[in-house]
């Protein structure tokens, strides 16, 4: 009967542990959420891992190793630079395309993050296939224990427990859609085709009805470039590849952005110059024509096309607080005078070296 009994406390006891270990499993997901359905040949889209932590519980890390085709997809980079994840784990910041996978290993050791949603990281792709195929983007190594390549941790009397309750769902890109012929009961658009000479030097089969965006800006500051432009009202239209090269008229590149009508190009070189421009496609992967074409150097304010304001947006962020009855009139006179000063010198110095060079 003795033994019975303690048998029977032991096994309350090892319920009750199991318990607290489940109780522990909370809500938070993680989700891979990319900027792109579908791409071609030689575009680039974005993925962001991104967290969702509803019971706001105070995170200190996230591992998100994914898995990828590395023969359909380059994984050009992983930028962490806006994460609230600050510090990279050893070996986890990287992608490993001989493995086929990129490593993410991110904690926060400033008493956690608590938002309900976060970027963790955000990897950009570029498509080196060139049949039409799906291709698939997937956590790798999910596991209950925090002992997994994929988990969110929390301390817990002490130590880690991963809170990811469920294996987080993979996402599918469609890659080439238009490389084979598919049959559709749609009424077909007349379209026209043209070489695009920049991007692998193939054809884009151009819409005669789909509206190009319109109006496009770019500033640009260190390592960056920051697009904005018009996007006309058109039901046909499923997003927008932004083109850019460093020859005019000649785009090396194309990237992927779905339905923004902004968006920062990082990871750039410093006084190096880009000419881009943006299309709209629709779901049969058709475009419009090209907008607008903007030139541009990286981290040269005077180039922008809004150079003024964004120079004046600049000095005005650097002001000092002043008293209400102090000296911040005459200041901001003889800021905006020594301002004007600078542009004058800058472009006086630009004809100079131009002059030189010549």
């Amino acid at each position: 009967m003795k033994k019975t009994f303690i048998t029977t406390l032991f096994l309350i006891a090892l319920a009750v542990a199991g318990y607290t270990l489940v109780s522990a499993q909370g809500d938070a997901e993680l989700e891979l959420q990319s900027s792109a359905t579908q791409a071609d040949s030689g575009d680039e889209f974005t993925v962001d891992v991104v967290l969702k932590n509803p019971d706001a519980e105070s995170v200190i890390s996230v591992r998100s190793w994914l898995e990828y085709d590395a023969t359909a997809l380059e994984a050009d980079s992983i930028d962490t630079s806006s994460s609230l994840f600050t510090l990279s784990a050893p070996g986890e910041d990287e992608v490993s395309s001989e493995e086929d996978h990129i490593k993410i290993g991110r904690s926060n050791i400033s008493g956690g993050v608590t938002d309900t949603e976060t970027t963790v990281a955000t990897i950009t792709f570029k498509v080196l296939a060139t049949s039409a195929q799906t291709s698939e983007i997937s956590f790798y190594d999910y596991q209950v224990s925090e002992l997994g390549h994929t988990s969110v941790n929390i301390i817990e009397s002490g130590f880690p427990v991963n809170i990811l309750s469920e294996e987080p769902e993979s996402i599918k890109i469609s890659l080439n859609p238009g490389a084979t012929t598919t049959t559709t009961t749609t009424t077909p658009v007349t379209t026209t085709t043209a070489t695009d000479t920049g991007v692998g030097g193939g054809t884009v089969t151009i819409s005669a009805t789909l509206l190009p965006p319109d109006d496009l800006t770019a500033n640009t500051g260190s390592g960056y470039i920051d697009l904005e432009w018009d996007a006309p009202e058109d039901s046909e239209r499923s997003g927008f590849n932004i083109y850019y090269g460093k020859v005019s008229g000649q785009y090396s590149r194309r990237r992927n952005i779905g339905e923004y009508d902004n968006y920062r190009l990082d990871g750039l070189t410093d006084d190096e110059t880009y000419y881009l421009a943006v299309t709209a496609y629709d779901l049969y992967n058709q475009e419009s024509e090209y907008s607008n074409e903007v030139g541009i150097i990286v981290n040269e304010p005077l180039s922008s096309t809004h150079p003024f304001t964004s120079l004046v947006s600049t000095a005005l962020a650097a002001i000092p607080t002043q008293p209400q009855n102090g000296p911040l009139a005459g200041w901001l006179i003889l800021s905006a005078a020594g301002l004007g000063s600078a542009i004058v010198y800058r472009k006086r110095k630009h004809r100079r070296t131009e002059s030189a060079i010549g």
